[in-house]
């Protein structure tokens, strides 16, 4: 048995409108011959996908496993149709990175040292994004790479049919605080403290909250996707914030900002550089070959 693509069209306008007469109507045939197309499916799957006991409709267990499975492939040629559209969009050369807040400024542009002199003779265009965002735009073709946080979890979540990876270095993400006027620590993560943190859509988000919740008394103060942001914020006293190290390495320096030393309240965080193994252009693939 297989599934004719009208099917899965039919399923998605019929739970999108709840009803056999307006799905008939979306899908521009008749009520009768809307009908018969769901029965005919069901006879061929062998099982109902609408439950016709309900008073409205509703699908049935199956349906509803069905119509899951119809959605994910809606997506995915929705994924693939995006992708097709960028990388025909423009004939012009232009190398497009997706990098998250906290390494757009300094670990990249010392990375782009590392780059082929070839990339030179190409537009390089930098877009900045959470890493959810940024492997959107991936999958899309919207970029075509992107140089984020990641671990071994996420890693496994990845379709390797789909993106490739490299791993390109790795910091520590640790509590930082402003130096007083004695330059002593102006908070201690010990006692109670302000904390700056991130949103909740922020990769460092969760893991911030998997290490300090119910460990630490702390009052949220301040919220943002930035990690450069948070450290404006310590650098005004305003509370604790956990910051990848490579970000503040001026200030360390400076003795502006001190890092709290507690090695169960630090993080190790691998960076990795992704890019979309469906995109075939000559000079991208070079790229990736000379980072190899």
């Amino acid at each position: 048995m297989s599934l004719e693509i009208r099917w899965i069209e039919d399923l998605l306008t019929l739970e999108q409108v709840r009803s056999i007469s307006k799905a008939a109507e979306q899908r521009c045939i008749s009520q009768s011959a809307f009908t018969r197309r769901i029965q005919q499916l069901e006879q061929s799957l062998g099982f109902a996908i609408l439950d016709r006991h309900s008073r409205y409709l509703e699908f049935t267990d199956a349906g509803q496993i069905l119509l899951t499975t119809a959605k994910n492939i809606e997506h995915q040629l929705n994924e693939t149709l995006a992708l097709i559209h960028n990388m025909n969009k423009s004939n012009d050369i232009t190398i497009r990175f997706a990098v998250v807040h906290s390494l757009s400024s300094a670990f990249f542009s010392n990375l782009i040292r590392l780059f082929p002199d070839t990339i030179h003779d190409f537009k390089t265009e930098l877009m900045v994004a959470n890493v959810d965002e940024g492997f959107r735009l991936l999958k899309e073709a919207a970029c075509d790479f992107l140089i984020c946080y990641s671990d071994q979890q996420k890693l496994k979540q990845i379709n390797p049919n789909v993106l490739s990876f490299l791993k390109l270095g790795e910091t520590e993400i640790v509590p930082v605080t402003l130096k007083n006027a004695n330059g002593q620590n102006k908070y201690d993560i010990h006692q109670y403290f302000p904390l700056l943190t991130y949103s909740k859509h922020a990769y460092l988000h969760n893991l911030v909250d998997q290490l300090i919740v119910n460990r630490l008394n702390y009052r949220i103060a301040y919220e943002t996707d930035n990690a450069n942001n948070l450290k404006d914020f310590v650098l005004q006293g305003a509370g604790v914030a956990w910051l990848p190290k490579l970000t503040i390495k001026d200030e360390l320096a400076n003795n502006q900002v001190s890092i709290i030393e507690d090695d169960a309240f630090i993080i190790k965080q691998q960076i990795y550089i992704f890019r979309n193994k469906l995109s075939h252009e000559a000079h991208l693939k070079d790229m990736w070959n000379a980072l190899k």
